[in-house]
């Protein structure tokens, strides 16, 4: 089975695999934009660290969406994301003073968040429930980015970030953490070690193991055309 499409099936599942969100694809998200964004997200922070209460409205503003992102990548459905995102906020702000200054806020609050769904997860495997019960399908939390593919070009790259969306959810979660984090947030692989609290070799050998899980997906949904 092969994608009836225009676009060849690697190329197809390239442009599936590379595309993220769009703050991180629009033409205006450029790196001097990007550092400046973290730059002001720090300084927030830093104020709110050193109590200032009026800086909270500031901080969630400018952190609540990528946060809000992230949540919805660990978790199994759109309530625990919720949850799961209003239990992060409450930990950072309970955790502020501890922020050091200069520190990069923005994964400061990943790692905070990640430990808060890693307790979530332990307390209900200690009550031994069953995780795939609330599963309610996958949650696509990307855009399409406007281009200049054909309908049905179009039309099979969503189907394709479909079974990528899928595939994701079905991931361990340290897989997930790491290709979330370097392939859709854009951090570095050391800082994505950073936040995860392991080594740059373990972080690239799980994005790795995601990254061939996910062509593994597409190849089983069809898209095998051309492809190594």
């Amino acid at each position: 089975m092969t994608a009836d499409v225009t676009m060849g099936g690697a190329e197809l599942i390239e442009s599936a695999l590379a595309i993220l969100p769009v703050h991180r694809c629009a033409a205006t998200a450029a790196e001097p934009t990007l550092a400046r964004a973290a730059a002001r997200l720090n300084g927030i922070m830093q104020r709110y660290a050193a109590g200032e209460a009026t800086a909270f409205g500031e901080l969630y503003e400018a952190l609540a969406p990528r946060l809000h992102r992230f949540c919805l990548r660990l978790a199994r459905n759109r309530s625990d994301a919720d949850d799961l995102f209003q239990d992060a906020f409450l930990r950072l702000h309970r955790a502020r003073a501890s922020y050091m200054p200069g520190a990069p806020a923005l994964h400061w609050a990943f790692a905070i968040t990640r430990s808060a769904h890693l307790d979530r997860v332990r307390h209900r495997q200690r009550r031994r429930e069953d995780l795939h019960e609330a599963d309610s399908g996958p949650i696509t939390c990307r855009s399409l980015p406007s281009g200049d593919g054909s309908p049905e070009d179009d039309v099979c790259t969503r189907r394709m970030l479909l079974v990528v969306d899928r595939e994701i959810g079905r991931m361990s979660e340290k897989k997930r953490c790491a290709y979330v984090l370097l392939r859709e947030e854009g951090l570095s692989v050391a800082e994505a070690a950073s936040v995860l609290g392991t080594s740059a070799d373990v972080v690239k050998q799980r994005a790795h193991r995601a990254y061939e899980q996910i062509r593994a997906a597409l190849r089983r949904a069809g898209w095998d055309e051309g492809m190594p």
